[in-house]
């Protein structure tokens, strides 16, 4: 989801732009975030709206399978929002869901098994169980609660039970995600029970720099289930819209003491001082977990010689210059990001 860039910027003044003198100060923690992919606040938009919509859940799946438990799909009668795997299954599903949402006397809840081969037009050999609710106006109390929870980076348990109609019931959890994987969906034979994990990201992923570069990063991080810290000094190059995971800061290398630990940090402003100031900060306070600096074999010489006076060998040695996991001779932004980021996905 696109959004505007919060108000709550931290806007202070800066010694590397001289031409804006403000300082509005620093707020005491970062506005909030919603970083699940599969949580669709345009979805339950269109609930509040009065718009009846079909939540569909991967309930659980064997063999080959596109997705795993607690993949979604949210369906009206105009709108999918999500996915589960794409190919027939994804479409008979929404045509399943359609059906429901037409008709008067079909259940709210029901579950519908898929076997993955020819007569979906699918090869993979697996079966799936989609778990199907109808929703609408009244089931507005739980989904602001789910999406309370992850604002607040808190994990979601959604008890769902499938064998009377009673209300769906949310818990609150302290599981964090595991990496990139933030949703997973158990089911209780016994009692009937769909209990969907709808987890808070747990990876924080820090860029540093608005430029092209940054701007295409950011992009691609927008579509992932990472939190997002977009910190530049500068205040006139934020997009008009920023995806929901991300938050702007402007700030510059005083802020990195106000930012999580155990963070992944891009390297990449518009100046080589800040780059370095950034960089001497994160080796001072922070416990990273990946640190990467763009830059020239010439540029991350200079680096290396001068953090090498300040820090131990083996912290130096952490910081990955130039950044991407995949070589190539292209400058193009894209291409830059779509490596930088793959450099990311490989630490999971």
């Amino acid at each position: 989801m696109l959004r505007p860039p919060p108000n709550a910027y931290l806007k202070r003044w800066n010694r590397w732009e001289d031409v804006r003198p403000r300082n509005w100060g620093r707020p005491s923690r970062l506005p909030p975030i919603m970083a699940n992919p599969a949580w669709q606040p345009e979805a339950v938009e269109g609930l509040r709206a009065g718009k009846p919509t079909v939540l569909v859940t991967v309930l659980r799946s064997a063999g080959s399978a596109p997705r795993g438990g607690g993949a979604k799909i949210w369906i009206n009668e105009t709108q999918t929002w999500g996915t589960i795997g794409g190919g027939h299954l994804e479409y008979q599903a929404i045509a399943l869901a359609r059906e429901i949402l037409a008709s008067t006397v079909a259940p709210q809840r029901k579950i519908q098994r898929y076997a993955l081969g020819p007569s979906l037009g699918q090869c993979c050999g697996g079966v799936v169980w989609l778990a199907f609710e109808r929703l609408d106006a009244g089931d507005l109390a739980w989904c602001n609660e789910v999406e309370a929870a992850l604002e607040q980076r808190r994990s979601v348990i959604r008890r769902v039970p499938f064998n009377d109609a009673d209300p769906v019931q949310i818990h609150l959890s302290e599981q964090a995600a595991a990496g990139f994987n933030v949703d997973e969906a158990r089911w209780d034979d016994d009692q009937g029970v769909l209990e969907d994990r709808i987890m808070a990201a747990s990876l924080t992923v820090v860029v540093c720099g608005a430029g092209h570069v940054g701007r295409a990063i950011i992009n691609v991080l927008g579509t992932l289930p990472v939190n997002v810290v977009w910190l530049d000094p500068r205040d006139d190059l934020w997009p008009e819209q920023v995806p929901a995971n991300v938050q702007c800061l402007q700030g510059d290398a005083e802020d990195v003491r106000d930012l999580p630990n155990d963070a992944c940090w891009l390297v990449l402003t518009h100046n080589h001082a800040l780059d370095l100031e950034i960089v001497q900060e994160i080796m001072a306070r922070k416990s990273f977990r990946f640190l990467g600096l763009i830059g020239s074999a010439t540029k991350k010489a200079r680096f290396v010689s001068r953090l090498r006076r300040q820090f131990p060998e083996a912290m130096v040695a952490r910081m990955q210059c130039p950044i991407g996991l995949v070589k190539t001779s292209s400058k193009l932004p894209e291409v830059i990001a779509v490596s930088a980021v793959a450099q990311l996905l490989s630490l999971d």
